[in-house]
């Protein structure tokens, strides 16, 4: 299952038509950075407890049993993730890497850090921008 992370116009992505295609958008693929190990830091960017973070990103379009499926990453995460400078990332990267999730996955401090930084910047962008949004598409 490959996942990644892309800003969109939210009626087109919610509404999507036949020339639609996400991939096209500025993006950001997850690689081993899953559902379960972005809102582990999803938590730490927020203070919400784990099991509200899991819900930060909310479904929104569902194609068929083996169809892409995308969800809308919360507004409120999108801003306090767009809040964060530079040196910020250093700490969260470092208090992520402590989480159960994240230690499974046997990321490098690097890739961790790029992801950040990255996912970050797209927040930014999306505030900027009238009717934008942040999303992720997992294959199924």
């Amino acid at each position: 299952m490959s996942e990644f992370i892309f800003i969109g116009d939210r009626q087109l992505v919610r509404e999507p038509d036949d020339d639609f295609v996400a991939e096209d958008l500025p993006s950001l693929p997850c690689a081993v950075i899953h559902q379960g190990a972005r809102a582990q830091m999803y938590s730490l960017v927020t203070g919400a407890f784990l099991e509200d973070a899991l819900q930060m990103e909310e479904l929104i379009l569902l194609e068929g049993d083996d169809g892409p499926v995308v969800y809308e990453l919360d507004t409120a995460l999108v801003a306090q993730l767009a809040d964060k400078q530079e040196d910020d990332i250093e700490t969260l990267v470092s208090q992520w890497q402590e989480t159960q999730e994240v230690e499974l996955l046997n990321a490098q401090e690097t890739d961790l850090a790029d992801f950040l930084f990255s996912l970050i910047h797209l927040c930014q962008v999306v505030l900027n921008e009238e009717g934008m949004g942040v999303f992720v598409l997992s294959d199924g």
